[in-house]
């Protein structure tokens, strides 16, 4: 059986952790690990996950530790892993349904050559209530841009774990968009899955990383610049990405914003 390594960054996160790692440890497929990254929080968050996991310490492993960030804690975190397959949740975000890991296990099986996987996610509010559906897709090889708005999600982006040894580890400078290293990296290296299947919600609250859209754009162009890629936020380049995974007559018959 595939087992699976969820790494979870946390830090002050006692509003929400109880249901990010509830949603781990509610899937009916067994086979995983959740590994906790704590840069040392002041508030309730290490007694909650205490808590929850009491009975599931099979599957979870806590480390406290001070990080210089999230990319920090995620480079800790996939060293100690042990799953051959690779994800992580911030911890304000969830899996949408039980079955995320029994989708992901079963795709990963039927399509054995290939190193990653993507699904589709979900924005929701601070009440878990839906914002906005987002359908991710893979870049046909042949495309030149690299589509920034509405594409892969790291909640919905499971990965082999030599795609991230030939990743080697985030770049810590970066503090809001370190994620498209890894995204770039390997989209170019490796085939992979597209799963037209919701695997997360996830919210933008204030004291969101992602939430500040400046610091953010600025890393992201510089990832780009540094990757000699560029951009693209076209109607038509949209249409063309989901025409090709298929689902556009999905988001006209739903009126599915994107």
């Amino acid at each position: 059986m595939i087992k699976i390594s969820v790494v979870i960054p946390t830090y002050n996160s006692e509003k929400y952790i109880k249901d990010c790692i509830g949603s781990v440890l509610k899937q009916n497929y067994k086979n995983f690990e959740i590994i906790i990254c704590d840069n040392n929080s002041k508030d309730k968050t290490i007694p909650i996950i205490k808590k929850l996991t009491k009975k599931n310490q099979i599957y979870c492993k806590i480390f406290i530790r001070k990080d210089s960030g999230v990319a920090d804690a995620l480079n800790f975190g996939f060293k100690k892993a042990k799953g051959d397959i690779l994800c992580w949740l911030n911890s304000d975000d969830i899996f949408n349904h039980k079955f995320v890991f029994t989708d992901v296990n079963n795709a990963f099986v039927k399509n054995f050559k290939k190193y990653y996987l993507v699904g589709n996610f979900i924005n929701v509010n601070k009440y878990n209530h839906v914002i906005k559906y987002f359908y991710s897709f893979i870049p046909l090889k042949k495309m030149k841009k690299f589509f920034f708005y509405n594409q892969i999600f790291t909640g919905s982006f499971f990965f082999k774990k030599k795609v991230f040894r030939t990743f080697k580890k985030f770049n810590t400078k970066y503090k809001y968009a370190f994620e498209y290293e890894l995204l770039i990296h390997t989209l170019k290296k490796f085939e992979g899955i597209y799963l037209n299947n919701f695997l997360c919600r996830f919210r933008i609250l204030p004291s969101a990383l992602s939430s500040n859209k400046v610091e953010l754009k600025k890393e992201f162009f510089e990832i780009l610049k540094k990757n000699n890629l560029k951009y693209s936020n076209s109607i038509f380049f949209r249409l063309l990405i989901y025409a090709n995974q298929n689902v556009l007559f999905e988001i006209i018959k739903n009126k599915i914003k994107f």
